[in-house]
């Protein structure tokens, strides 16, 4: 294994915060050290999104000495600013891009606690860019140049700190030379290093206390288990507000040595063969993601797209963050062995924010174990092999890890055979949730045949010959009639019940209110959500699930594209599900009206009728049918005004969406759903809409 070993320089350093171990190193000797020995090098690439469209685009690319000089620049503008100290919470809200990670290795050269968080949209204060900026308490903003004047207005509405946009962060500013730049604070292991918030998928984000010693550890958890290399780059795309992104695709580099050539999420989602051709244009050696980037992948690969395509250098595919399908890595696997793809590519992992990042990993160079099993045995708890069902293993534990599966009522370690609660315990454990002791108690510290020091995870699994098979949330669990049914396994049989679903966005939740019953909620193909076949749809999901499980949905909901509420990880929120999504057509068991269907116009219908419509009167049909739409997807028709912003006017995130959904399938036109925050009002909407209407019907 490759790894650099050169010492530091003591005396260039101040002192540790805490006591601080012989030969301990952070994340902060880890650049410290790549600034000396690997100045020159390649660290991070960045292809903003613009740049992608372009066949000769120019990335920013950073050296490690460049990012070393920049984080101590950055360290050197807080420090000057008077506005924090060090042990304060800083919230780092960048888009994706290298002035993030500028930002993050500043906070920490300073002895800051970074709070990494996503943007946040317009009027977004009570989401959850509020909610983590005050919970964290934090004392002052770091954000890009573009977004200052926005930031600033929210955080003197929320009692905020103040917004601060350091030059050295910026791309598009000159490098600090290195002079004068200010020592490192060395943190000692029981030093915070940042809080972690969760993704919210079954709760609100809670913020994860991770120490600069937990972190350290992980670090070397996770390039031994994946026996990562210097030579290695990756290819990354995930949110760097997200474990996986922070600590996978930013903190281990950095630690290594390896580089890393990044895109935003957005343009993943937009166009993931773009992402694949990148990592085959720059030698990516590693690439990687929750199960649903591969499902999204496959659905978006052409011909021509995949004869573009070379993946014969990537060594490893690695996946987790959600329950990884098998059928998800075989269709991959099928689709993209003509490009080179190869399945011990695969490498199956298991974590969380609690746990720093890595818990479990499958062996490299192997292929990730799928294991057929009884889904009737399963039902009853216990994991025997057999046809029905498959799990895909996420891997053995990391060094240092202990894992345990347990009754979740008892508190007692079940049997190898039986499926309970996954527990662990090691150095990479998080110390708590921050200002949450009640929440802190009922997860960490838990007592296991009178040791302590484990942690509940909430997820459910089996460990089969010292593998771990991941099987679900036990909170998601669907209990009829006394059985045990994990949304996974139903969701799966829906997905292959009817062409017209798309894979990988399908949602299995529990009635509300403790009621023996759950609900399936599934987005439908582009194509097919402008004329759905509702009646052949719900009859496919019905007898797949009756011939599969044994089971009766008690209502199926059928979705246009970009309507599943998910977390900014791409995980559904399948609890969310149940709080009434817009619908193209919904059934419900034992109504009156078994059927019922949202209503239809063919598509492209109101396109046709402004353009028969006299030109000065075209806007005002526009703004009629927008205010209209407005109404339906919003529940609100007392504040809507045509100069109004649409998220003053009460519309979410998800009614956000819903709207442009609507509006796609009246014009006849394909639409981007973030177009709300670009067009901000419905007068604003019009225009664009309109511009698009008349361009298409002049060519």
């Amino acid at each position: 294994m490759e790894f650099l070993t050169s010492p530091l320089v003591a005396e260039r350093h101040s002192a540790p915060v805490s006591a601080r171990p012989q030969g301990f190193q952070s994340i902060v000797d880890d650049l410290a050290r790549l600034a000396v020995d690997m100045a020159g090098v390649e660290a991070f690439r960045f292809y903003p999104d613009a740049a992608l469209k372009q066949a000769y685009s120019r990335p920013y690319v950073w050296t490690w000495g460049e990012l070393h000089r920049r984080a101590a620049g950055v360290a050197k503008e807080l420090a000057a600013s008077g506005a924090v100290r060090r042990g304060d919470r800083v919230l780092l809200t960048y888009p994706t891009g290298l002035d993030f990670i500028a930002a993050l290795m500043g906070c920490l050269w300073l002895g800051l606690v970074p709070v990494p968080v996503s943007p946040p949209r317009p009027r977004e204060k009570f989401s959850r860019w509020g909610h983590v900026a005050q919970d964290a308490g934090v004392s002052a903003i770091l954000a890009a140049e573009t977004h200052r004047d926005a930031l600033t207005g929210l955080a003197d509405e929320l009692g905020l700190g103040q917004c601060l946009t350091p030059a050295a962060a910026d791309p598009c500013c000159d490098c600090p030379d290195g002079a004068d730049l200010p020592p490192p604070v060395l943190p000692g292991p029981e030093d915070l290093a940042f809080l972690q918030y969760t993704s919210g998928s079954t709760s609100a984000p809670k913020g994860v206390m991770i120490t600069h010693g937990m972190l350290s550890a992980n670090l070397k958890q996770i390039r031994e288990a994946f026996d990562l290399r210097i030579s290695d780059r990756i290819a990354g795309w995930l949110p760097h507000y997200h474990d996986m992104g922070l600590i996978g695709g930013i903190l281990t580099p950095i630690h290594l040595g390896m580089s890393n050539t990044m895109i935003s999420p957005g343009a993943f989602l937009r166009d993931p063969m773009r992402y694949l051709e990148l990592a085959a244009e720059v030698n990516a050696t590693i690439i990687g993601g929750p199960n649903f980037s591969f499902d999204h992948c496959v659905r978006y690969a052409s011909p021509e797209a995949l004869a573009r395509i070379d993946l014969s250098r990537l060594r490893l595919a690695f996946t987790g963050a959600e329950t990884i399908r098998a059928r998800s890595l075989r269709e991959f696997h099928r689709v993209f062995a003509p490009c080179g793809f190869k399945w011990n590519h695969w490498v199956g992992c298991y974590g969380m924010a609690e746990a720093t990042l890595c818990v479990s990993v499958a062996k490299p160079g192997e292929g990730t174990q799928i294991l057929g099993v009884d889904p009737a045995l399963m039902a009853q708890g216990i994991l025997a092999e057999g046809e029905g069902a498959e799990l895909a293993e996420s891997g053995a534990p990391v060094d240092g890890i202990e894992i345990a599966i347990v009754d979740a009522e008892t508190g007692q370690r079940l049997a190898s055979d039986r499926i309970g609660e996954i527990w662990m315990r090691g150095p990479a454990i998080a110390q708590g949730y921050w200002r949450q002791p009640e929440a802190s108690a009922e997860i960490f510290g838990q007592v296991l045949d009178d040791t302590g020091g484990w942690m509940r995870s909430g997820d459910l699994g089996v460990l089969r010959d010292g593998r771990l098979f991941v099987t679900g949330r036990l909170k998601e669990l669907i209990i009829i009639r006394g059985q045990n049914h994990y949304p996974q396994a139903l969701e799966a049989t829906v997905a292959a019940a009817h062409p017209d679903i798309m894979p990988g966005k399908v949602a299995a939740f529990p009635l509300a209110g403790g009621d023996d019953g759950f609900g399936i909620a599934c987005e439908l193909t582009r194509q097919a959500s402008r004329a759905p076949d509702a009646e052949a749809i719900f009859a496919a999901i019905s007898d797949a699930l009756s011939r599969d499980h044994g089971l009766a949905p008690d209502s199926i909901a059928l979705l246009r594209p970009v309507v599943l509420p998910v977390t900014p990880s791409g995980k559904i929120q399948r609890f969310a599900c149940r709080e009434g999504l817009p619908v193209l057509a919904q059934y419900t068991s034992g109504s009156q009206s078994d059927v019922v269907t949202a209503p239809a116009t063919p598509p492209g219908e109101l396109a046709r009728s402004l353009l028969a419509a006299p030109p000065p009167l075209r806007r005002a049909k526009l703004l009629e049918h927008l205010r209209a739409s407005l109404v339906k997807v919003s529940k609100n028709s007392s504040q809507i005004s045509d100069d109004k912003g649409f998220f003053d006017m009460g519309l979410d995130s998800i009614g956000g969406v819903s709207l442009i959904a609507e509006m796609e399938h009246a014009l006849g036109l394909t639409l981007d759903p973030t177009l709300i925050y670009e067009h901000t009002t419905p007068a604003a909407l019009a225009d664009y809409l309109l511009d698009r209407i008349t361009d298409r019907s002049i060519a």
